[in-house]
């Protein structure tokens, strides 16, 4: 295994907003070097995270996942200067078109992701009326946002591999100059881990459900990881020329008698990394699988 070094590690108070500035965790927090949470969730050694490096380095599952398309953004652009007034965005959010034109039906020509380094993957866009039912969540009701044609282009966005032309959907809006685009290709699934998930691990307190890394180029961004109402979570980083391998643990907070309620809570946690994240993929220790990008649209 490439030798892997020990990232900044950070613990956020749940629920409190204040956040414990870069540097060493005091022993037993969510973030120390033991890797344990301090009582109570997920607790997950350092042996684990390296384990789960070695797994990943030079599989095929790393290979299928290097290869693959991995969007670092929403698959939909909205169009330029949108939006004219709050009625529009507010459609928009809520997904709410109208469709006053006929959508080409027949099935477009193949096509293929070009990346800005030259590499490339044949696809298979999908047809216009696919494409539209993506976009629009309920195309019975009536108002929102007029769609007034379609026509087939490119859009060019950030993915694991960084900026790719990728087909896309192009629909006029009206009162708008440009168009609103949605990527014609799904996002190809996130490949099994060649390792299984810790003996010790429970989906619930302290999984990682999601990150926020837009870009190669990001070395801050969040994780979505889960806690419970009376806990705060921190997350441990492990890293590698291939691999990124995130922990996250959780302790109890709070005053003695406080109520606590059984429900699993989200919250997005710092993370920071030594450089850039690059070409290397993001894994949840806990689980051995990869931690999945997350929109404001949610994971994918």
């Amino acid at each position: 295994m490439s030798a892997a070094v020990l990232a900044v590690l950070v613990v956020a108070a749940a629920g409190c907003g204040g956040v414990d500035g870069p540097g060493s965790p005091e022993p037993g927090s969510p973030g120390s070097s033991d890797g344990r949470g301090g009582g109570g969730g997920t607790a997950v050694s350092r042996a684990r995270m390296a384990e789960v490096a070695r797994a990943w380095e030079g599989s095929a599952a790393l290979r299928q996942w290097r290869e693959g398309f991995h969007p670092l953004q929403d698959l939909i652009r909205v169009p330029d200067g949108a939006f004219r007034n709050a009625e529009d965005k507010r459609a928009y959010l809520e997904r709410n078109f109208t469709l006053r034109t006929e959508l080409p039906s027949a099935a477009p020509p193949p096509g293929r992701i070009t990346w800005s380094d030259g590499s490339s993957l044949p696809v298979t866009p999908l047809s216009a009326p696919d494409t539209y039912r993506l976009v629009d969540r309920d195309p019975d009701r009536a108002g929102g946002l007029v769609v007034t044609a379609a026509r087939l282009g490119e859009l060019t966005l950030d993915t694991s591999r960084g900026p790719a032309r990728v087909p896309a959907w192009l629909f006029t809006l009206e009162g708008y100059g440009t168009p609103l685009a949605r990527v014609a290709v799904g996002p190809d699934r996130l490949p099994a881990p060649p390792i299984g998930p810790a003996s010790e691990y429970a989906h619930g307190s302290g999984s990682l459900s999601g990150h926020t890394a837009a870009s190669p180029e990001a070395a801050r961004f969040t994780v979505i990881a889960a806690r419970g109402s009376c806990e705060e979570v921190g997350i441990e980083v492990l890293e590698g020329a291939d691999t990124v391998v995130l922990a996250a643990g959780t302790r109890p907070r709070g005053r003695s008698g406080d109520v606590c309620d059984a429900a699993l809570r989200t919250e997005e946690v710092p993370v920071e990394l030594s450089r850039p994240l690059g070409s290397r993929i993001l894994l949840d220790a806990a689980s051995g699988a990869p931690v999945p990008f997350y929109s404001g649209a949610g994971p994918r």
